[in-house]
């Protein structure tokens, strides 16, 4: 029977990739676990509580689909309230480096729910047990990156897209305002032709129109 960290799991943005643990609490690790999983994502840690027990979550950002696309690892557990915050927290800072390497895996970026249970919840198993084996020990016996480095970086991250929406929002703002001049250009040509059409007959008309057709279309493709 697990003790200290009673369940954890990895997840990408709202798919758990895997989890591991059990719930002999009549329900209550799982409920927590459920509205763990639900929070919002910050830059930081998310917490929750419930009787005799505490949940954390603390989320790593990742551009790695594209400029302004963010990737969002959570990593999650529930324990008992009566193990400290510090190896609470070591154990999912732990989380956060051991899966560094996977992270970058296609299955991890595009995989289904719980794609990675079969590797890798036997591994978040064996670092919850030894949480309660091990304690403080077990936590601090690697070198990591601190979580305050890493919500640094997720700030970075967000602002940089934010930046990225503002440039695009601005793009698109210019788009529009060329189209709009294109469609007034459009309007100058359509009453050109008639003015052709009435002063020389259609088919000069129809010459005039072709050649300046020329001329406004290879804008308007070039942006599409």
């Amino acid at each position: 029977m697990l003790k200290g960290i009673l369940w954890s799991a990895v997840s990408r943005n709202d798919t758990v990739l895997a989890e591991a643990g059990e719930d002999n609490n009549g329900g209550t690790v799982i409920a927590l676990a459920q509205k763990l999983l639900k929070k919002k994502v910050t830059a930081g840690w998310e917490y929750s509580k419930s009787k005799g027990l505490k949940g954390m979550k603390f989320h790593v950002f990742d551009e790695v689909k594209g400029p302004g696309d963010l990737l969002v690892w959570s990593f999650s557990a529930v324990a008992e309230s009566s193990l400290d915050d510090t190896q609470v927290k070591s154990f999912l800072e732990k989380l956060v480096y051991i899966t560094e390497p996977l992270r970058e895996s296609p299955e991890w970026i595009y995989g289904s729910t719980l794609c990675a249970q079969a590797t890798f919840a036997p591994i978040l198993l064996q670092k919850m047990e030894q949480v309660s084996s091990q304690g403080k020990l077990a936590m601090v016996n690697q070198k990591i990156n601190t979580a305050k480095e890493i919500m640094a970086e997720n700030i970075n991250l967000a602002l940089e897209r934010e930046e990225t929406l503002e440039e695009l929002q601005h793009q698109s703002e210019e788009l529009n305002g060329m189209a709009k001049q294109f469609k007034k250009r459009a309007k100058q040509v359509k009453r050109f032709k008639m003015m052709q059409n009435a002063k020389h007959g259609v088919i000069v008309g129809g010459l005039v129109v072709g050649a300046t057709a020329v001329i406004v279309v290879p804008p308007l493709v070039a942006l599409l």
